[in-house]
């Protein structure tokens, strides 16, 4: 049992705890298959639960385009 903000017992599952954990890893910025690593979801939980409770996030989005056109950039200068 925890305490809510109300003050009043609230029953939370270490599942809940599990699921913040992974969470908050995605926040970090650890990829799906650390994540699985350090909270033991495997990758199909960890991606309903990434994909349930991420919120879209357009500064992310835009530093992973600008990320995709560096490699981009890269790969046709090696080629």
């Amino acid at each position: 049992m925890f305490v809510n903000g109300t003050g009043e017992l609230d029953q939370k599952h270490d599942q809940d705890l599990r699921d913040t954990c992974g969470m908050l890893l995605d926040r970090a910025g650890c990829d799906l298959l650390t994540i699985c690593d350090i909270t033991g979801h495997s990758y199909r939980s960890a991606q309903t639960i990434v994909k349930r409770y991420r919120a879209r996030n357009a500064a992310r989005a835009d530093s992973d385009i600008d990320r995709l056109e560096l490699q981009m950039r890269k790969e046709v200068m090696t080629s």
